[in-house]
């Protein structure tokens, strides 16, 4: 270490470190590297507590982070090589359990996406971040491991066990990137469970998944195919194949490997009954239409992992400091893979706050508390506005097609109009968290939160009808790829108030013959499900 002042380096002369990273993998090699390359000046320590990446959920981006990982990070030639393209979003239901996949109702792209997105390999992607940081110049101690904080601005003091020896340094900066440990969240008291949301999840790798492009399931004889011959690849989209309170996610790995996951809202499925939660999980995904299929010749890797409770969140992102990234400040739902943006977004965001105070001479430090303040406010307001307009009851909706395609049409065409295309057009947007306080932002917000309160009623007012998931078997929905800029949003946007249209009409017509339906509360499983010919999995 060289205490020795450095130009633009603020504190160089009281600290042994700039900026100390709590964790290497994505969140915190990105924000390193960019810290890094914006001023090579800075000292830089990442710690990083594992000596090899190990295989985490994260492996689907969408299009703000796949924009911070080739145009910000410059990732693109890495991402080409290492990793496999994405190709859309594509949904699967059924009305009962004995469909095969080709009679399943289908809701998907049929062309190549306008904006390129990936499906990664996460521990090589990791890996690959955290050598280009140290071939940058930051200093990485791995395996490392932060024993303790002693907070006392503007030098901070950071036990570190490394190797056979623990050290105490001194930085002005520390950030948490240790993802969903929240290692300063929860040391500071501000780590807090979303119970508001009660979703849990279940997870492994497979090999020998059937490739959904192949002869095996989309048919031998290529003039009457089960499956539609299309220009986009099944199997390269994230499947998702739904029920009534879950979602199952099938995501092919550049090693080969299958990522299937099971996400579901704990007051409304249960996993079927098993020894184990592994158990549990196998015998589920073993015995879905169109998934079994996919898995008949599969074997589960011993890479399994299961988690309780999924959202959470601190009370605050960042303090005089220090800072959070990514799921080391919170977390949501899986459903349209936000977790990549969001880590993106808090990257950016921190980025920039930190560069102004690290900068010679820069920001005073009565203007640094009021960015602090912004900041947090920010993603406060974006934490609760994400989650109302996009997850608030979206597990209910879930397993009808119409309803679910009508909602994916709406979410996604607000989020390329208000969101991707702002960020195409200028990166420094990524310093506006999603959902937050401008105006594009709010517009979308409060436009999803109300259509998806819409949808949620329609969906209760289908179970209690018995008419919930009518349209969940031999309907295929193959649209254009969605593009960049408000014109473009149009189309999803119209064929999403067409379908919804189509619902209400429905619901007027049942109420003029039947009378008012209660659409309060959520209906049981046990008993809607049963109206409509479907088995519950518990």
């Amino acid at each position: 270490m060289n205490p020795e002042k450095q130009v633009g380096s603020r504190q160089s002369a009281q600290t042994d470190y700039d900026v100390v990273i709590v964790g290497g993998a994505f969140c915190g090699a990105s924000l390193g590297l960019l810290l890094r390359r914006r001023s090579p000046e800075l000292r830089v320590l990442m710690v990083e507590r594992s000596s090899l990446f190990e295989r985490k959920v994260g492996e689907a981006t969408v299009e703000v982070s796949a924009l911070f990982l080739h145009r910000i990070l410059g990732l693109y030639d890495h991402l080409s090589r290492e990793h496999l393209p994405k190709h859309g979003l594509r949904y699967w239901f059924t009305d009962s359990d004995d469909r095969s996949l080709h009679e399943m109702t289908e809701v998907g792209p049929a062309e190549m996406p306008a904006l390129p997105s990936f499906q990664l390999d996460r521990p090589t992607l990791d890996q690959h971040l955290l050598e280009r940081v140290e071939a940058e110049g930051a200093e990485v101690w791995r395996p490392g491991k932060v024993k303790a904080v002693d907070f006392d601005w503007p030098c901070h003091r950071v036990t570190v066990e490394h190797g056979s020896e623990q050290r105490q340094v001194t930085t002005r900066w520390v950030v948490d990137a240790s993802g969903r440990q929240a290692f300063l969240a929860r040391k500071l008291g501000l780590h807090h469970r979303t119970e508001a949301h009660p979703t849990a999840a279940v997870w492994g790798r497979w090999t020998g998944v059937a490739d959904l492009d192949d002869i095996q399931l989309s048919g031998a004889d290529a003039r009457s195919p089960l499956l539609p011959p299309i220009v986009a690849s099944r199997r390269l989209a994230t499947n998702h194949f739904c029920g009534y309170g879950w979602w199952c996610w099938v995501i092919p790995l550049a090693n080969g490997n299958t990522s299937i996951g099971v996400v579901y809202n704990k007051d409304l499925f249960e996993l079927p009954a098993g020894k184990t939660v592994k158990e549990q999980y196998e015998r589920f995904v073993r015995s879905r239409p169109g998934l079994r299929q996919l898995v008949a010749e599969a074997v589960l890797d011993d890479d399994f992992m299961a988690l309780r409770h999924l959202p959470y969140r601190s009370e605050k992102y960042m303090d005089l400091g220090w800072a959070l990234v990514g799921d080391a400040a919170s977390f949501i739902d899986p459903y349209y893979s936000p977790g990549l943006d969001h880590a993106a977004i808090s990257i950016y965001s921190t980025l920039e706050l930190l560069e102004r105070d690290l900068g010679d001479p820069g920001i005073d430090e009565t203007e640094l508390v009021r960015e602090i303040a912004r900041h947090n406010k920010d993603f406060e307001v974006s934490y609760h506005q994400w989650w109302g307009a996009l997850y608030d009851g979206k597990y209910e909706i879930l397993g009808d097609a119409e309803l679910t395609r009508c909602a994916f049409l709406m979410d996604t065409g607000l989020y390329y109009a208000a969101v991707v295309s702002s960020i195409e057009r200028d990166l420094s947007s990524l310093t506006n968290p999603m959902f937050g306080n401008i105006p594009p932002s709010k517009v979308a917000h409060h436009s999803m939160r109300w259509f998806n309160q819409r949808l949620l009623k329609l969906a209760r007012f289908r179970r209690r009808a018995g008419t919930y998931g009518r349209a969940n078997v031999g309907r295929r929905h193959l649209s254009k790829a969605f593009k960049t800029g408000p014109a473009a949003a149009v189309r999803p946007i119209a064929t999403a108030l067409s379908i919804w249209l189509k619902i209400e009409l429905e619901r007027m017509w049942y109420r003029l013959r039947h009378g008012k339906v209660d659409d309060s509360s959520p209906v049981s499983p046990s008993v809607a499900d049963t109206a409509t010919g479907m088995e519950t999995p518990a």
